[in-house]
């Protein structure tokens, strides 16, 4: 999928291949290191080339899940994903979401793109709901979900521990379809 974005610049979204892996790995210890928001320390990412291409094989045979990742004037800034909360058969109506963007792209729409495909792949696939987590304290993600119609549901306390020892919660968020 290809986007014009307001400031002229192409966004491309398309599932990952093998000849990304490489590329995939270095953008992820990258995101780890300049974001608060994600489940990792820095140092904790650690597939290898072949871990990660094997991932990306099975994701692209698995018919419960999709993967993007995100091109800005085709260099790789992110990456998305849409899956079945879980296979049986009384959850396949529930959908989780994910999403990682480099910090130098934050701010520019790049995430409601992602969004908008993950939406659509839940749609074209009769997901009813669609489920994420949240740290409390990313006002920008929270700012966008809400805007595409997530509302909060729950909270979780303490849910992330930091390596200074402080914590942060974690919002469960549903958007209905």
């Amino acid at each position: 999928m290809k986007y014009q974005m307001k400031n002229g610049e192409t966004l491309t979204l398309r599932p990952p291949t093998v000849e990304d892996a490489a590329e995939l790995i270095k953008v992820m210890r990258q995101m780890d290191t300049e974001s608060p928001f994600l489940a990792r320390n820095p140092g904790e990412f650690s597939f290898t080339i072949e871990q990660e291409q094997t991932l990306i094989e099975a994701m692209a045979q698995n018919p419960d899940q999709q993967w993007y990742s995100a091109f800005y004037q085709g260099r790789l800034v992110g990456q998305c994903s849409a899956m079945l909360v879980s296979r049986g058969q009384r959850f396949r109506h529930r959908g989780g979401v994910a999403f990682a963007l480099l910090k130098e792209f934050w701010g520019r729409g790049i995430g409601g793109y992602m969004m908008e495909a993950c939406l659509a792949w839940y749609r074209e696939h009769g997901v009813e709901q669609v489920e994420l987590d949240v740290v409390a304290g990313n006002q920008r993600a929270l700012g966008m979900y809400k805007s595409f119609g997530f509302a909060v549901t729950g909270t979780r306390p303490r849910a992330l521990k930091y390596l200074d020892g402080t914590y942060a919660d974690e919002y469960s968020m549903i958007k209905y379809l």
